[in-house]
């Protein structure tokens, strides 16, 4: 009897946190019975995303013109166009939503879409057919009429072509040419907003462009004191006219290659850079006039859970300062970076910032 009695305390021992366990579970159902469930009834219910979520790409296909841009500015290569053929193909798996191809778009016919892709156990690709070259030169407004430049204020700097997605343009800077293929151009636009003489247009407008700005007189010169030498400039000079070495600090520009396009200046991210007037002046200052403390130093920093880990920051950094991004895990080395901002310029997610340290 005795030992009956130790088996079944031992037993109730045992049982008594599963006991326990039961009716605080137990609880749980009571207490949700009466409230509304904590999922979501999907697909029964749509969910609700909100106003900036990029969920997917969508086209307006009838304003395409198959320039191929979209493509090209695609850091996954998840978009072909077949401008003859006349379609759009986006392989929706390979996407990553950074809507870069959306802010390159000249004719904005490219949207972010808030609704997701449904999931599928095949690779999602969509195809959607544009107008062919021949409908879209017959659907263009009559008043655009063939790309033409200003030869008086060109400086045949050659953006332009560089610019251009379907390889319509050949400028020769040494023999001053600039040639425009009318069966292969798209009408993008894309030479236009690259042009930094605004020399370009459709239909001759540009024979009444306004004259150089007399700003851009005079050689060019930089603020010794605020650049950083991160090499922006030179690397985006069509003329090959400066030389950046940030080891050195040496920043130098070839006056007889220089064709005073203003794309250096533009490119700066310190604005130290100017045709004769303000940078000439403050590079012709003495060192003693120089501001006695340095400014704070300030690096890039990413916002929280804003990254989409497509590396173009990686890719346009200078410095080298940012290593790849796996798992949107971003980082910098805070000694290589040089503040000059331009991953803050490149991220499609505007997800970058400049903080003082």
């Amino acid at each position: 009897m005795i030992i009956i009695v130790v088996i079944v305390a031992a037993l109730l021992c045992l049982a008594v946190p599963y006991l326990l366990g039961f009716f605080k579970f137990g609880k749980t159902i009571l207490g949700s019975t009466f409230k509304k469930p904590a999922t979501l009834m999907y697909p029964v219910k749509p969910r609700e995303w909100q106003e900036r979520t990029r969920g997917s790409v969508s086209i307006d296909a009838d304003g395409c013109i198959g320039c191929g841009m979209c493509a090209r500015a695609c850091p996954t290569n998840a978009i072909d166009v077949d401008k003859k053929g006349g379609t759009w193909t986006i392989q929706r798996m390979q996407c990553i939503q950074c809507s870069a191809c959306v802010d390159c778009c000249p004719k904005k016919c490219l949207n972010m879409e808030n609704l997701y892709t449904i999931p599928d156990v095949v690779k999602i690709v969509d195809t959607v057919e544009i107008p062919t070259k021949a409908a879209a030169s017959d659907a263009a407004p009559a008043g655009d009429g063939d790309l033409t430049c200003d030869k008086e204020t060109c400086v045949f700097c050659g953006l332009c072509a560089k610019a251009c997605p379907a390889d319509a343009l050949t400028v020769d800077r040494k023999e001053k040419v600039w040639e425009v293929d009318k069966e292969a151009c798209v009408k993008c636009g894309a030479c236009i907003d690259k042009c930094p003489k605004k020399s370009l247009s459709f239909g001759g407008a540009a024979e009444a462009a306004e004259e150089a700005p007399a700003e851009d007189d005079g050689p060019l010169a930089c603020d010794k004191e605020v650049c950083v030498f991160c090499g922006l400039c030179a690397k985006n000079c069509p003329a090959d006219a400066l030389t950046v070495d940030r080891k050195e600090k040496v920043w130098e520009v070839d006056e007889d290659s220089c064709v005073k396009c203003g794309v250096c200046i533009d490119k700066c991210p310190k604005k130290c850079l100017a045709f004769g007037g303000a940078a000439a002046e403050a590079e012709e200052a003495p060192a003693e006039e120089a501001p006695a403390e340095a400014a704070a130093k300030t690096i890039a920093a990413v916002k929280d859970g804003e990254c989409i880990g497509c590396n173009a920051c990686v890719n346009a950094c200078p410095a080298g300062a940012i290593p790849d991004v796996v798992d949107n895990d971003w980082k910098v080395d805070k000694e290589k970076c040089i503040g000059c901002g331009a991953c803050v310029d490149g991220c499609p997610a505007d997800a970058l910032y400049m903080k003082e340290v």
